[in-house]
């Protein structure tokens, strides 16, 4: 009876096999590879990769998952787990990475985030499949005063990580105005160093202060890794641009222009494959949140527009949630019809735009008032994808 059943299986049309096992959950495709040597082949190329990346873009019933960082009991390493671990087993432990010290990127580049510890180096994870490696050391040892985010190039399908870091100087001002960039194309076992000279590119330096002091790793979007621009580093009025943006395909910088509001405490995020920028609107003469105004970059001209508006206190009266007091409320992606916003307390919700309703989804715990930056930072959303991890020598775990 087995031997029919496999017979009937090698019989199967490869288009029929992979329309069944796009829709199935990453986990059991995974489990598939084990049928035979065919699925195993299937599975693991690069067409039907893209195939189950397309099936699930943009699901709108796909569930909200996130990823969080949590302490273990040991001060150089970190567990990664899933919002919906209940407590059990991490999905992965990563020695060597400071448990206090750890951040990774809010948004997946098709599956994979980046995770980065300052005084260790940088991760790349597919935290579906576990599969996880340490990219080559940087030759400087400064890794405080570094942003990156990672991108993806559809030209080459390659997956690169970017990185602005500060220059030589005798103070840290003159080390900001030096900045420097560096390119690391996944499977490689090198840093490129790229060019920050000359204009638009003089927005380096403005760009990375603004993401070392306010702790705004870059956005991933249209093709671009894109930092916000600080308009208070080194104006003498406010700069014609308000994000540098990185070209991962061609690897040159650009820039896109002010929104027509001051945009000093606000952050990038994308929605909808989009580029867009979250402001904060304050109460009248007092110190607290009143709605967050997402602007996006239009395609036509560059521009941009208002796209949604966030009535932080009418949903505090609607739900009991009080999300006005927070030091900061950021956007960290978009799940369906679903915003999801962290705040500085270490609580994340999904938004829905649709019924504008509230939902708590996550909690983070050992959270201190003086730690008002730390929750956002080591929060990401979790898209199951299959893209592989490619790997840089033996420093895997």
């Amino acid at each position: 009876m087995m031997m029919a059943d496999n017979k009937s299986m090698a019989m199967l049309p490869e288009e029929m096999i992979t329309e069944v096992l796009v829709r199935l959950p990453v986990k059991a495709i995974l489990r598939s590879r084990a049928v035979c040597r065919r699925w195993a082949a299937l599975v693991s190329s690069e067409e039907f990769c893209a195939a189950k990346e397309a099936a699930g873009a943009g699901s709108a019933t796909e569930p909200v998952k996130l990823l969080f960082l949590s302490r273990t009991a040991r001060f150089d390493s970190t567990e990664v787990r899933p919002s919906d671990d209940d407590g059990g087993m991490p999905l992965l432990t990563l020695n060597g990475m400071r448990r206090d010290e750890a951040r990774m990127t809010s948004t997946p580049c098709r599956g994979l985030t980046l995770l980065h510890d300052p005084y260790g180096g940088f991760y790349v994870l597919n935290a579906a499949t576990r599969a996880v490696t340490m990219l080559p050391p940087c030759e400087d040892k400064i890794l405080h005063s570094t942003t990156a985010g990672l991108g993806f190039d559809a030209k080459t399908k390659e997956s690169k990580v970017v990185r602005l870091f500060i220059g030589d100087g005798v103070t840290p001002w003159e080390a900001f105005t030096r900045a420097r960039c560096e390119v690391h194309t996944l499977g490689g076992d090198r840093w490129r160093t790229i060019s920050v000279e000359g204009v638009p590119c003089k927005f380096a330096e403005a760009a990375l202060f603004g993401a070392v002091c306010d702790k705004l790793a870059p956005v991933f979007a249209d093709g671009f890794l894109h930092w916000l621009i600080h308009p208070k580093f080194h104006f003498a009025t406010r700069p014609a641009a308000a994000v540098l943006s990185f070209s991962v395909a061609d690897e040159t910088f650009s820039w896109v222009r002010a929104p027509p509001f001051d945009w000093e405490g606000a952050h990038l995020t994308e929605l909808d494959s989009g580029l867009c920028m979250v402001r904060e609107d304050l109460l009248p003469r007092a110190s607290v949140l009143s709605s967050l105004e997402i602007w996006k970059v239009r395609e036509d001209n560059g521009g941009w527009s208002l796209e949604h508006r966030v009535d932080l206190v009418r949903l505090g009266y609607k739900t009991g949630y009080v999300l006005t007091v927070p030091q900061y409320v950021r956007v960290v992606g978009k799940q369906g019809k679903k915003m999801i916003l962290a705040t500085s307390f270490g609580r994340v919700f999904a938004y829905d735009l649709m019924s504008q309703t509230l939902e708590l989804i996550l909690r983070l715990g050992g959270i201190s008032r003086y730690e008002t930056e730390r929750p956002v930072a080591r929060i990401s959303l979790f898209k199951e994808r299959l893209t592989p991890v490619q790997r840089h020598g033996a420093k895997l775990q």
